[in-house]
């Protein structure tokens, strides 16, 4: 794969300046392009498993702690070993974490329905959320590359893009579900597999570094910034105890509490899905304009009405809230990945790795689980209370990030 600077067809030396300029941009906006298709892919099938929960759930008569067990151990797959991936992207910059990380998390995930029982379940998710775990962080820093000078809305475009497959994903997987069965639900996976070739043939190599470290870690870079870093990450942290909470355990909620069939928890799923797109995208933008540190402790607060009014409402209105809740709660996303780049720019891969993978691993593995025990005890109606109020935990430490050319 060559060099975006270096591939055939270039113009040669001498050419004239518009001319190289026209054709530096069209390489530039196809890459771009190309990173976005995959990235809708990859979180496309992000999604087969709150999509298939309850099918899983009744298949395998699984309780609540067991759901909730599955979901640790998808998040442990897909999640928090972003940041081992993300410290060996950052050494081995390769296209090929682009080209085959799709084709993989597609695959293993739409398989779930081929397995027999919960160590074939855990096969499938540890090689999907592999897949899934290794194409972001080197694409999260791609994307910001070729942002050039506007690194915060192309990051929040690439994720707006991603998180709208999120939202595309259950509403794709219950229709070949529904026509093909759950046992041969791997036909979803088609479409990945043929965006292969075109990416072996139109992607071109990753944009390196500016800033390079002389070690394969910048471990002074990350020890200075230690203090804004960890502020951050705990942030995230809360972020998505409510975000993968809501996600993994909505549709049994849908189901079970609110007597919806799979159709209509899918478009609740499909629904608070897309406010994940709506918030990345408008995060990103409302972060360039009011600032970083402004954003984060805005949504810390205005999330948690709207998601309270989703739990005690019902139909349209109660959709609408949730859509405006997580729009509120998700439009730090990219915010939080711009700072922590912005503060070790020489690890760009780890420090997206760390504000998304790590962070929503944590989460997930240590959450998911204690809220599958805790719905068994007292029912999701608890828990969702639970988690509709927990972002206010975030105030006082969105109130402690730095103010600065760098954080704000």
């Amino acid at each position: 794969m060559e060099s975006i600077t270096h591939r055939p067809g270039s113009p040669p030396a001498g050419s004239p300046p518009s001319r190289a300029r026209d054709v530096h941009k069209f390489r530039v906006t196809e890459a771009f392009l190309l990173l976005l298709a995959t990235h809708f892919v990859v979180d496309c099938f992000s999604s087969t498993l709150p999509t298939v929960q309850p099918v899983i759930s009744d298949r395998f008569d699984l309780s609540l702690s067991e759901a909730g067990l599955l979901g640790g151990f998808w998040m442990f797959s897909s999640a928090l070993m972003q940041l081992p991936i993300g410290l060996l992207s950052d050494r081995f910059q390769s296209s090929y974490f682009t080209v085959l990380c799709p084709v993989v998390t597609a695959v293993a995930l739409s398989s779930l329905g081929m397995a027999q029982g919960m160590a074939s379940l855990a096969l499938l998710l540890l090689v999907g959320g592999m897949g899934s775990a290794a194409y972001h962080p080197h694409n999260t820093s791609q994307a910001a590359k070729l942002g050039g000078h506007r690194r915060g809305i192309s990051t929040a475009i690439f994720i707006t893009v991603g998180t709208a497959g999120l939202g595309f994903g259950p509403i794709y997987l219950t229709a070949v579900l529904e026509r093909v069965g759950f046992e041969h639900m791997w036909v979803a996976s088609v479409p990945a597999v043929l965006l292969v070739p075109w990416l072996l043939w139109r992607l071109p190599a990753p944009v390196p570094s500016r800033v390079r470290s002389k070690s394969a870690v910048d471990w002074q870079g990350l020890i200075r910034q230690r203090r804004p870093l960890l502020t951050l990450y705990t942030l995230v942290v809360l972020r998505s105890i409510v975000q993968f909470g809501l996600a993994h355990f909505l549709s049994l909620y849908m189901i079970r509490i609110r007597g919806s069939d799979l159709s209509m928890a899918s478009a609740a799923l499909s629904v608070y899905f897309l406010s994940t797109s709506s918030g990345s995208f408008l995060g990103g933008a409302a972060a360039d304009r009011y600032g970083r540190r402004a954003v984060i402790l805005a949504s810390t607060i205005a999330s948690v009405p709207p998601l309270m009014m989703f739990l005690i409402s019902d139909g349209w209105l109660s959709l609408l809230s949730l859509f405006v809740g997580g729009t509120i709660l998700l439009c730090t996303i990219p915010v939080n990945v711009i700072m922590a780049q912005d503060l070790v720019p020489s690890q760009a891969g780890a420090a997206s790795a760390m504000m998304m993978g790590f962070g929503w691993g944590t989460a997930g593995i240590v959450f998911l689980p204690v809220a599958g025990w805790l719905a068994d005890l007292v029912g999701l109606q608890g828990v969702f209370w639970t988690l509709t109020v927990l972002p206010l935990l975030g105030v006082p430490l969105a109130l402690s990030l730095p103010r600065s050319s760098r954080t704000d």
